[in-house]
């Protein structure tokens, strides 16, 4: 089969960042931030999601993340005094994420009850 295969150029460059590829690296670049802030079990008791994306007309991206808890006091750990500890998440993924991206970022984070 490899002697059948014709040789030409790659279809995309290897080196290129592929949409689907930054969407999880901005899923984990948050993680990250998140389990660095949050030392109790409470980061493997939640859902993590990716609720939107988009690269706006200044070539900037707007991500939009929300972490489920089941529970309140879960909730209130994550979200912290006055939002501080889920704004500390954000500020330091925003930096990690556009120091990557070489763009600026819009993220937003929120965190939601589980219904």
């Amino acid at each position: 089969m490899h002697k059948e295969a014709v040789k030409r150029p790659w279809d995309e460059d290897p080196f290129t960042l592929t949409e689907e590829v930054m969407k999880n690296i901005s899923l984990e670049v948050v993680r990250e931030k998140l389990l660095d802030h949050v030392h109790q079990e409470i980061p493997y008791n939640i859902e993590h999601r990716l609720v939107d994306w988009k690269e706006l007309r200044d070539s900037s991206l707007r991500i939009e993340q929300h972490f489920i808890t089941p529970k309140m006091s879960q909730r209130k750990i994550l979200v912290g005094k006055k939002g501080s500890k889920i704004g500390r998440i954000g500020l330091e993924a925003n930096e990690e994420l556009r120091s990557i991206f070489k763009r600026n970022v819009h993220l937003i984070l929120m965190v939601r009850l589980k219904s």
